[in-house]
């Protein structure tokens, strides 16, 4: 298995490479009226309108840097139900994957559950990041609507 490797700021992170759907570049973006500020916008990505957070205001409070490595990338939230949908996590420096072989424990943090593991295998110890504990509830309703009732 692989891990793709990014930066969020300063951070080295990384997302199993099984839950990427695809990596885009940055591209120009729908606006969206009333929407919470770490949502960029949206993004027409295999026939859906997708939502675009930047993943530097989400975790640092600060946009991502329009720099050449920054990229989308394409994930699925809600895997498992009939409620099912594409969002795209901005992110610096995306460049690379790398073995997903041993890992070390971190510090677990009560308010940032969706810290996981450090590679131990790759230089500066990137942490895995759990996509589906990072967005804030608000937005996971947001972008994947409750099922229908029967």
């Amino acid at each position: 298995m692989q891990a793709l490797v990014f930066r969020v700021g300063m951070h080295r992170l990384a997302l199993r490479a099984r839950e990427v759907v695809e990596v885009l570049p940055r591209m120009p973006l729908r606006e969206v009226a009333m929407a919470p500020e770490a949502v960029l916008g949206l993004l027409a990505f295999r026939a859906h309108l997708t939502p675009v957070v930047d993943l530097g205001l989400l975790i640092r409070g600060e946009r991502c840097r329009p720099q050449l490595g920054t990229r989308i990338v394409v994930v699925e939230v809600g895997a498992g139900t009939s409620s099912r949908r594409y969002v795209g996590l901005l992110a610096e420096d995306v460049s690379e994957l790398v073995p997903l072989g041993r890992t070390a424990a971190g510090l677990e943090v009560a308010e940032h559950p969706w810290l996981g593991a450090h590679l131990a295998d790759t230089p500066d110890w990137p942490q895995l990041i759990e996509v589906h504990e990072l967005l804030p509830e608000a937005l996971t309703r947001l972008f994947v609507p409750e099922p229908a009732a029967s």
